[in-house]
């Protein structure tokens, strides 16, 4: 049966949802579970869950894994580790602001990434396309008001936060490159399995050196649940095939949805104001997806 063309842009709209929900989650919670705790067990419960309707495929390719381990434990390393762990740790210290305009960057940078490493370039539209929603997402973090965006600080958190988005960037590219041979959930539940082999030390340095342990309650039970099925098994999954289909760069404009999705979060389940300046940032956003994906015509 042949799927739908626009299949991938539903599931890159699915992405940025979990992606908001991820950062609005880790937020919720940043004093009571431990970043590093919560890293690592989402992707060990990712990796169990998966690996129940994957490991025949796995084990009918373990020659093409054992071959391709290091390519898939270096799509671990950058975004499991270095954007997913650098990205719960840079919620401890920074804002929920700072963490919009960083999240808005990350197309900008896979953009970039994707010209240096594969040479994919991008013409006048996309680049248009970009900069419209990039405008969009400026335009809800300052909040209509120039003042707020002139009078940001930014911290250790910002750092980091810049830091992990540029290493997603990276894992982006490089995802392109995955084996065709491979599904995929297949090549996601190796990416999951080595995510938590190498969050393990971190971990343990988390609970014996800083003695942070993830407690069991109903706020550790619920956030890690909820990032293993959403921002971890369904997310990865989606967005791994999404770029196999559209490129990293086309993909990556649909990150500015995440800031959409966290405004709507806010205001539906915490009870926040919709403003003006969210609709014409959410608008902003639209358009400049549309411009940077639309086809050319001739």
């Amino acid at each position: 049966m042949k799927k739908h063309p626009a299949l991938p842009y539903v599931l890159l709209t699915f992405c940025a949802f979990f992606w908001a929900g991820s950062s609005v989650v880790g937020r919720h919670v940043a004093g009571e579970v431990p970043p590093l705790g919560l890293n690592f067990w989402r992707w060990l419960f990712a990796f169990l869950i998966v690996l129940t309707w994957t490991w025949r495929e796995l084990y009918d390719h373990r020659a093409l894994v054992q071959r391709k381990w290091k390519y898939i434990s270096f799509l671990a390393l950058s975004s499991a580790i270095g954007f997913g762990a650098l990205h719960y740790v840079a919620l401890q210290y920074t804002t929920a602001i700072n963490g919009a305009l960083f999240q808005g960057l990350m197309s900008i940078c896979i953009l970039v990434t994707a010209l240096i490493i594969l040479g994919e370039k991008f013409g006048l539209r996309e680049g248009i396309g970009v900069v419209v929603g990039f405008v969009g997402v400026v335009c809800i973090v300052m909040q209509g008001d120039l003042q707020i965006l002139l009078s940001l600080t930014f911290n250790i958190g910002d750092i980091i936060l810049l830091l992990a988005t540029m290493s997603y960037s990276v894992y982006a590219v490089y995802l392109r490159r995955a084996p065709p041979e491979l599904s995929a959930s297949a090549l996601m539940t190796g990416m999951f399995g080595f995510a938590a082999l190498l969050m393990l030390p971190i971990w343990l340095i988390e609970v014996y050196v800083f003695d942070r342990t993830v407690p069991v309650n109903v706020t550790a039970l619920w956030s890690i649940g909820f990032m293993t099925i959403g921002p971890s098994v369904l997310a990865q999954i989606f967005w791994a095939y999404s770029v196999s289909k559209v490129g990293p760069g086309r993909a990556g404009y649909f990150i500015y949805l995440a800031p959409v999705f966290g405004v709507l979060m806010g205001t539906s389940l915490l009870g926040e104001i919709f403003y003006w300046y969210h609709a014409v940032g959410i608008a902003l956003i639209f358009t400049g997806i549309f411009l940077a994906t639309r086809k050319q015509t001739t």
